[in-house]
């Protein structure tokens, strides 16, 4: 009995911490788009008035490089929670549900 209260234990937890994950994500992501797209707006709308000059080849190529590390990241995160077994397959569950429910 008490091997499966664990087992319960393990599959609540990680679903209730990926669910708040997940939403969590979810908001972090809009913030960073909007906080991203006004950040663009304000640059050209600069550019335009002759303020500043913005060499946007430049500054394309660091997001380059910059998401070639994410996605390595993410890879390696994706990893780990395969290795953590049924809490991690709970946790990705609550997390794809939180992401579904913050919409």
């Amino acid at each position: 009995m008490d091997m499966q209260w664990m087992l319960a234990e393990n599959v609540t937890t990680g679903a209730l911490i990926g669910l708040a994950v997940g939403v969590l994500a979810r908001f972090a992501v809009k913030a960073v788009q909007v906080l991203l797209l006004l950040q663009f707006i304000l640059l050209k709308w600069l550019e335009a008035r002759n303020i500043i000059m913005v060499d946007w080849e430049r500054l394309s190529m660091g997001l380059i490089e910059a998401q070639e590390i994410v996605v390595g990241q993410a890879n390696s995160l994706v990893e780990t929670l395969t290795e953590m077994g049924l809490f991690g397959a709970s946790l990705a569950v609550g997390f794809f549900v939180g992401q579904k429910v913050a919409k």
